[in-house]
């Protein structure tokens, strides 16, 4: 049963990495990046399918089974890609092979210096190696570093999209944010694997590798899943745009507008508010900090800490209070009656069916349907 599911994932992984690398559609770092995180993962589990090859070329199989240390690197630049859509690989990411350059290092005095005879001593002794438990030790640390900073990435994007952006479709990383957790928990059974492989304990160890496997199955049918449902899953942000944590504060802007302004706080959320009522800019699905700043003549950053910190909402939340009065109004109009909620929704600026609902209920506390019964 574990060589057919291994056997099952490692042709998915490299059909999808194969469609990956020959695909000219959507970001196409971001879809490399992704296609050599699921080459390394075959490779990595190749040794269950072809144990005769690799005990032939121990030198081989040896690199294999260090090249798991750029798993997380991958997969970690791929999330990078897909959150910064000006994110570019620089020089400074080959720092991500130093591990497995030391892992190499490492085996080199007592392993791939030596003769066959050497290496079928080490491979005897494999769990007792002292490279053994280095290399280990350093796999999933290193690994469980790169997932914290995963996430890091995600929650960092999160926040400077309700911060700056009015468009929804800037959060569709809970698939990511999804699938994350899968890696982490095959991360999880692996670290377990492992820890009962030096106890001797051979039963737990099939029984985990097997449960590891099938989370790598799910893994990789999630890919699939998710490509085939949602072609165009993601729109990046730029990495330059900061937190508002970040950010200086009302009282360090109010200091700044002593020398450099007359127009006081209270007149810019004023002049804002006012605009928001007569222009109705929040109709525009795609409003951001940036282009709304522009209409009114203030500066982006001034405006999306005014919003954020003075106003006390973010601003996607801001915006989608417009957008809910501006639909509850055309819910209860009876000249609006013929109209159904898709296309109220669709004209107050929302472009999602669940947002929309979502949004309404948090503002209303009651359905858009039931809304539109209560009040016409």
């Amino acid at each position: 049963m574990l060589e057919n599911i291994v056997l099952l994932i490692f042709f998915l992984h490299l059909l999808v990495a194969a469609f990956l690398l020959n695909t000219d559609k959507g970001n196409i770092l971001s879809n490399k990046l992704l296609a050599s995180y699921l080459i390394v993962l075959a490779l990595d589990i190749s040794n269950f399918l072809f144990p005769d090859f690799y005990s032939a070329h121990p030198n081989l199989n040896m690199v294999r089974s260090n090249i798991a240390l750029f798993t997380a690197p991958f997969l970690y630049g791929y999330v990078n890609a897909v959150v910064y859509n000006d994110f570019k690989l620089k020089r400074k990411h080959y720092l991500h092979c130093l591990p497995f350059v030391f892992a190499c290092l490492a085996l080199v005095p007592r392993f791939f210096s030596v003769g066959t005879e050497g290496k079928q001593v080490f491979y005897d002794n494999f769990n007792a190696m002292p490279e053994t438990i280095f290399i280990l030790s350093l796999v999933y640390i290193q690994v469980g570093m790169y997932i914290v900073a995963m996430f890091k990435i995600l929650n960092r994007q999160r926040k400077i999209i309700i911060e700056n952006y009015s468009d929804e479709h800037h959060l569709t990383n809970r698939w990511l944010t999804q699938f994350l957790f899968l890696f982490s928990l095959i991360y999880i059974f692996a670290l377990a694997r492992t820890l009962y492989k030096f106890s001797a304990d051979n039963n737990t160890v099939e029984i985990l590798t097997l449960v590891m496997m099938f989370c790598a199955f799910l893994s990789i049918c999630w890919i699939l899943w998710q490509a085939l449902n949602h072609p165009q899953l993601f729109v990046g942000v730029n990495s330059k745009i900061e937190v508002l944590a970040d950010k200086p504060s009302v009282e360090e802007l109010a200091n700044n507008q002593k020398d450099n302004a007359t127009t006081t706080h209270d007149d810019l959320i004023a002049k804002l508010e006012n605009y928001m009522r007569l222009n109705k800019p929040f109709l525009n699905p795609s409003l951001s900090v940036e282009s709304l700043a522009k209409q009114i003549e203030v500066p982006g950053n001034e405006l999306s800490i005014l919003i954020n910190r003075k106003i006390g909402q973010h601003f996607f939340d801001f915006v989608n209070t417009y957008r809910i009065n501006f639909a509850a109004e055309m819910l209860s109009d009876k000249n609006n009656q013929k109209k159904t909620v898709m296309e109220i929704l669709y004209d107050a600026g929302f472009n999602s069916k669940s947002s929309f609902n979502t949004a309404f209920k948090k503002h209303k506390q009651v359905t858009p349907s039931q809304y539109r019964k209560n009040n016409v």
